[in-house]
């Protein structure tokens, strides 16, 4: 079939939005049979290697209802032994892609997964039809022309981020700043300050990549770390034209420093990550667009999307077969082995509930029946503004990041991540888990502040009374149970940035260089406090 770019040359615009977009006008019975005849498809590949019997336990169910029922649940720990050495030969398909995420310290070092042709198809198309979705503001919009440019902040190719610019590549002409080969040659810093000198010079209609990359650029335009130094290449017309043209834009706007929004015109900022909710508003202001949120991950590709009016995201439904855990039963099993959990389809899940995500890949993957370890919460059953009959959701956390005070108040990174902002306070990052104080049970929290002279007991008195307005749980933890179990403690200036040195030289994957925001170990957190101590 002809890509956007074929069409777009050929004068066939409104086609770009059926070939790419059309799923959101399908019905759920719809998307019901796309799913169930897909996965009985994979079935039969996977009957046909060696890993996909041993998934499937010598059997192809013969229907979905048999598949639930007798294939179980997985996790990498099923596929580590095959896939680590990359065997193509007791797979379904040969891989057009391997890609990685991260591993797990002792265990292993990245999660590989191959990508079949098929695959490595579908998920091009699911990220232009992100972009699409991102750049329109109704049904039917077609936003980008040829050559329109992109910002490179991703990870780099096997990265799933990297894919991204070279699945993209395949659908469009865009122009990547830095070029795709030169800026997976790159440092990731690197990579942004060459994309953003590039900028300067030839415009961003588009990003794709981390909200916090988006907040961090405007944060420097605001405090004013974004002044250049005089060369040659900001005397070149058009820089220069930018530069004049956005200082203008900006004393009209009352303002003596400028943002992202004065000097660049966006078609689309596509976002993911924890944080995308949370700084919306904010990356709006710097940037003068909204940023939308997509959902990818390693294992399964491009999950979900959210729709040009920024509430929920809808799934995809031709990557993967969806299955549901409901919350209770996925905490539960993973805290007793043995407890089998249930599953709804996505014809059963219920609005205003969460679930563990469970999928299994389409088009000759190997994922089967896999648990990526996220809860997600579906928040309506159809997107009545929009007319899209796919029932939307939002992540929630992920099912082992979730911090239970006494089993009776369930902080994730989310609530603590709108707590400390809430609080007002500034601050480099943090993190926080579950800690014993003695008998009595404590959230701790390390916070490395941007102001060194900050009073941890005010952060903590702040920081409580935020958490107990956004959570009645947590606030129900004092007046009911008369617990008290917020604890700080202070990091010293540039501890995250030592910490992160620290591991860099130690060879540390990229993914896993800096330390989660919840639950981190406590080799982790010692190596923290080393840093915070000036040790590395």
């Amino acid at each position: 079939m002809a890509t956007a770019l074929e069409l777009l040359r050929q004068g066939r615009r409104d086609e770009i939005w059926k070939k790419y977009c059309g799923f959101l006008h399908l019905s759920l019975a719809e998307t019901m049979q796309i799913q169930e005849r897909l996965l009985l498809e994979q079935l039969r590949l996977l009957g046909t290697c060696e890993l996909g019997r041993r998934l499937l336990g010598g059997r192809i169910p013969a229907t979905v209802e048999e598949f639930r029922r007798d294939v179980p649940l997985t996790t990498y720990a099923d596929y580590a032994d095959y896939l680590a050495d990359k065997r193509e030969d007791v797979l379904p398909a040969k891989p057009q892609w391997w890609l990685h995420t991260s591993g797990r310290t002792g265990e292993y070092r990245y999660k590989w997964a191959p990508y079949s042709p098929q695959m490595a198809q579908r998920f091009a198309e699911s990220i232009m039809a992100a972009l699409i979705i991102g750049a329109c503001t109704r049904p039917g919009d077609f936003a980008f022309e040829e050559r329109d440019t992109v910002l490179f902040a991703l990870a780099p190719y096997p990265y799933v981020s990297g894919a991204v610019a070279r699945a993209t590549e395949s659908q469009f002409g865009f122009a990547f700043l830095p070029p795709v080969e030169a800026a997976e040659k790159m440092e990731f810093a690197e990579r942004i300050q060459e994309g953003f000198r590039l900028a300067l010079r030839d415009g961003i209609d588009g990003f794709y990549g981390a909200a916090s990359v988006l907040l961090k650029m405007g944060e420097q335009f605001a405090q004013g770390a974004a002044s250049m130094k005089l060369s040659a290449f900001f005397l070149h017309p058009r820089v220069l034209f930018r530069l004049l043209r956005g200082f203008v834009r900006s004393r009209l706007a009352g303002r003596t420093y400028l943002l992202p929004r004065d000097l660049w015109t966006v078609k689309c900022l596509m976002t993911g990550g924890t944080d995308v909710r949370l700084f919306r508003k904010q990356i709006e202001e710097y940037w003068g667009h909204i940023a939308l949120e997509g959902f990818a991950c390693t294992e399964g590709g491009v999950v979900g999307v959210q729709l040009w009016n920024a509430k929920g995201m809808t799934f995809f439904p031709d990557s993967n077969f969806l299955e549901f855990i409901p919350e209770d039963e996925a905490l539960r099993s993973r805290a007793d082995r043995s407890f089998k959990p249930s599953t709804a389809t996505l014809a059963e899940v219920q609005a205003g509930r969460r679930y563990e995500l469970v999928f299994t890949n389409f088009l000759g993957g190997v994922y089967t029946r896999y648990r990526i370890g996220d809860i997600i919460e579906i928040t309506a059953l159809r997107d009545e503004e929009t007319g899209v009959d796919i029932p939307q959701w939002m992540f929630y956390s992920r099912a082992d990041d979730i911090i239970d005070l006494a089993d009776f108040a369930r902080l994730t990174e989310n609530a603590i991540w709108q707590a400390l902002q809430a609080t007002g306070l500034p601050y480099v990052d943090w993190t926080a888990r579950k800690e014993y104080d003695g008998q009595r049970l404590a959230l701790h929290l390390y916070l490395e502040p941007k102001d060194g002279a900050v009073d941890v007991a005010e952060v903590r008195d702040r920081l409580d009374r935020q958490l107990a307005e956004m959570d009645h749980d947590y606030a129900d933890l004092h007046s009911m149970l008369g617990m008290d179990p917020l604890r700080v403690t202070l990091l010293a200036p540039g501890t995250f940035q030592r910490y992160m040195q620290a591991r860099h030289a130690e060879g540390v994957d990229l993914a896993q260089m800096k330390p989660a925001h919840m639950n981190i170990s406590d080799d982790t957190l010692a190596k923290l406090m080393q840093a915070s101590a000036g040790d590395q």
